[in-house]
């Protein structure tokens, strides 16, 4: 997803997107003040499905476990976790991180969606001489950051009328605890210079030819850049390289429309850019576990 996540309608489809079909059992958010969400989920049910994680360009995640998950995760096709992840755990998902994962038991998950905006503005107040950016990739255990969650949780009894105001003032205290304890500085040899502007209309490029055979000079002649320069950026900007978030975009629509439930799988394959059904299926087969039918049928469609 590109858009901001700055509306209950966009953290809803960013779920969806996300292989989150369960009903969202809290949904508090944009905050008036910070513009930040707070979205918990739980599921009674493993979902042994290999799911991947959509983007969120705009906005660093927080995630935060609130009971003990099995899960298997995947990055940039690599397995980096693969066990029971325990209790009060949390990590910050930097923007414009994605993943896959499987999970092999029930859940109860907390997801933070604090706006990059908000985190460099406070950052500049640090007035530190460099910008800071969140880091937590491992699951780790701070008392603090689970007290201020809960206490997100447990608005409506505290504040009552007063949630989103009262939800604003502790997003701010856990965002100025977070760059106290949880921030690095932003080195120049990590940083990409595509984002913004240019990284959305590429992006926006990208899903508007997805039936289509884009090439790296067409993606790299938006940006004013050369086709390598162009691939080395964006794999810093977004963690893969242009081709393969190219076919992760095609596989997440192939996604969508085999749960519309109502298109034949060529004209699936048509759409998303793929050869045939057949070359459809094989790589639907590799990044989600099941081949298209079964994932239809698994899914009660």
């Amino acid at each position: 997803m590109n858009a901001a996540i700055d509306t209950p309608e966009i953290l809803k489809d960013w779920f969806h997107r996300s292989g989150v079909h369960d009903p969202l059992h809290t949904c508090i958010g944009p905050l008036p003040n910070s513009r930040a969400s707070i979205v918990r989920w739980t599921s009674d049910h493993p979902d042994a499905m290999i799911q991947t994680v959509s983007p969120h360009l705009n906005d660093y995640r927080i995630a935060v476990m609130m009971e003990p998950v099995d899960a298997r995760i995947w990055q940039q096709g690599r397995p980096v976790w693969g066990g029971v992840i325990a209790a009060e755990r949390f990590r910050i998902c930097p923007p414009g991180a994605g993943n896959q994962w499987s999970r092999l038991s029930s859940c109860d998950i907390v997801n933070l969606f604090v706006p990059a905006s908000l985190v460099d503005s406070f950052s500049d107040l640090r007035q530190t001489g460099q910008p800071l950016t969140l880091g937590a990739n491992q699951f780790t255990s701070d008392r603090y950051v689970m007290e201020t969650v809960r206490r997100m949780l447990n608005a409506g009894v505290m504040a009552g009328p007063l949630q989103s105001q009262y939800c604003d003032g502790l997003m701010v205290a856990l965002l100025s605890y977070l760059l106290e304890h949880y921030s690095r500085p932003q080195e120049a040899a990590q940083a990409s210079t595509l984002c913004g502007a240019r990284l959305r209309r590429v992006l926006g490029y990208m899903e508007q030819h997805l039936s289509e055979a884009v090439t790296n000079q067409q993606l790299a002649e938006l940006c004013a850049m050369s086709p390598s320069h162009f691939s080395r950026e964006f794999h810093a900007a977004l963690g893969l390289p242009p081709h393969r978030h190219l076919m992760k975009m095609r596989l997440e629509k192939a996604r969508d429309m085999l749960l519309a439930a109502c298109h034949a799988l060529p004209d699936i394959a048509d759409a998303c850019g793929f050869h045939d059904a057949s070359h459809l299926s094989r790589t639907f087969t590799r990044h989600f576990g099941a081949p298209p039918a079964r994932f239809r049928r698994e899914r009660g469609l």
